[in-house]
């Protein structure tokens, strides 16, 4: 139990951390999305320079970024209502099934888009210099994406979710025993 309060301190640490972090990203990216010239960065996807409406694109990179960021508060906020159902010792609870399987599912969509985009886009700022610094889309597609581990956590969350799931089912399966045993006897 102790081990359980301990961890629960961790998760809700991490959520009011995830939440002031998203906080001071929003109001830094949203004085550039109003203001700044876009004409001097340089915008490549699939390869090809991309002239047309670059300002809409980049904009639109930048909310999909504050999406997907949000995506993972609202995984962390999920586990973190389950870690608290736990502390209560509530384990065979239907709502942990489903969260894990929606925490499994944020994590694989967040993961495969930020890889597929991440292969696709290159957006470059003015100030980028060849060689010397990465990408401000890079560097945006790497905070968001570790080698795998998005991936592997989605699965991890999708099979703890059967996990729940079938825990919950036993149990009932259990009490049902129990009743007709007292019954019989």
């Amino acid at each position: 139990m102790k081990t359980l309060k301990i961890f629960g301190w961790l998760s809700h640490f991490l959520t009011v951390a995830i939440f002031l972090f998203g906080i001071i990203f929003f109001l830094a990216t949203k004085s550039s999305l109003r203001y700044d010239d876009y004409s001097e960065w340089t915008l490549l996807i699939n390869g090809n320079e991309f002239i047309d409406e670059k300002d809409i694109i980049i904009k639109s990179f930048f909310i999909l970024i504050w999406i997907l960021y949000i995506l993972y508060f609202v995984a962390i906020f999920l586990f973190n209502l389950s870690v608290r159902n736990f502390e209560k010792r509530d384990f065979y609870n239907n709502k942990h099934s489903k969260r894990f399987n929606w925490i499994g599912i944020i994590f694989i969509i967040n993961y495969l888009l930020t890889f597929t985009l991440s292969k696709y886009v290159i957006i470059k700022r003015p100030e980028d210099i060849i060689g010397k610094t990465s990408p401000i889309s890079e560097a945006a597609f790497n905070q968001l994406q570790s080698p795998l581990g998005g991936l592997i956590i989605g699965f991890f969350f999708l099979v703890l979710s059967q996990v729940f799931k079938e825990a919950k089912k036993q149990k009932e399966e259990n009490i049902e025993l129990k009743q007709e045993n007292e019954l019989t006897i």
